[in-house]
Parts: structure tokens; C-alpha cells; sequence
């Protein structure tokens, strides 16, 4: 467990799993993932199962510390120990917590996971250009655009920028 100020990152469970499966097949959600059609629960089972057990490539859920409401997913992937390189990642399911700082907060504290116990020099996205509160988030957590792959993500029928973001220790 990791505890902030409003919000603590714990271990994922049955509940986390149903709510994370409902909130990624959410088209309002979807819409800023990389996931391109609704996922299956087979899928999602596969998917949860592998980052639950995860030594270094780690997803929490995202619970109010007040209330004990879940909200989200927050982790991080794609770690490269030689290269000290890690990618996290996260997403507000619940939509009456989005636009409040909780992912903000939540951001910072798996960042602070990757720099501090993953011992990372470098964390990096990619989002949907489409995407202004998370890149607006990233930019307050320190990251700075890197890039931008034009036309590099087909979605929906039609091709997307992506943008390439990242943090240095």
C-alpha cells in the first residue's frame, strides 16, 4: 500500500477487477486508451491477472482514503532494468473524481514508486493528441513533450497523433 494525503494505491482484487473491466469498455473512457475495441472479460481477466502478479511492472487501485471508494487504476510498464526506463500509466474510472487533482495525486505518488523503489531514470507516455487533461497532467507531474508521431494510431476509423512525453530523475 501507498498512502497520500487523499488517496492510497492497494493491491488489486476481485472488486478492482469488475470495476477496471467496466471502466476500460466505457466508450467516454476508451476513447483515451490504446484499448481499440471493448475488451472481453476473458481478456481482461488475462490482462489483470498478469499485472497483479507483476514484480516490477506494477498496477494498484486507487481508493479514497475517506471513503474507501475505489476510482481508478494506476501502475506502471514496460520496465527496463538495464535502460532504468519504466512507462506508468493511470486512469480515472469513476467519473465524479475526475477533474478533482486525485489522478494528480495518484500520478505523483506512482512516480515517486518508479524513481524511488524501481531506482528508474526516466519515466515516458504516449497519449492521444486529443487528450489535453492528461497531457496538462503530465506537464504538472514534470513531464515535458518530447515528440509527436503524426498520424501514428488508427482509432475509430480514423488515424491519430500521438504524443511523446517523459521525465528525467
Amino acid at each position: 500500500m501507498i498512502i497520500g494525503s487523499r488517496v492510497q494505491l492497494i493491491a488489486l482484487n476481485e472488486e478492482v477487477m469488475n470495476l477496471s473491466l467496466k471502466w476500460i469498455n466505457d466508450p467516454e473512457i476508451r476513447i483515451y486508451t490504446g484499448a481499440k475495441f471493448p475488451v472481453t472479460r476473458n481478456e481482461h481477466e488475462v490482462w489483470f491477472d498478469s499485472k497483479a502478479t507483476n514484480k516490477y511492472n506494477k498496477t494498484f487501485a486507487i481508493q479514497i482514503i475517506e471513503t474507501g471508494k475505489i476510482i481508478g487504476i494506476v501502475g506502471n510498464t514496460d520496465y527496463d532494468p538495464l535502460n532504468r526506463t519504466t512507462y506508468p500509466y493511470i486512469y480515472i474510472g469513476e467519473k465524479d473524481s475526475q477533474g478533482k487533482g486525485i489522478g494528480q495525486e495518484s500520478f505523483n505518488l506512482i512516480l515517486d514508486f518508479c524513481f524511488e523503489v524501481l531506482n528508474v531514470n526516466r519515466v515516458y507516455g504516449y497519449l492521444f493528441e486529443y487528450n489535453s487533461d492528461s497531457k496538462n497532467m503530465l506537464l504538472k507531474c514534470g513531464y515535458k513533450l518530447e515528440g509527436t508521431l503524426e498520424k501514428h494510431w488508427y482509432k475509430d476509423g480514423s488515424y491519430h497523433d500521438v504524443l511523446v512525453m517523459g521525465k528525467v530523475r
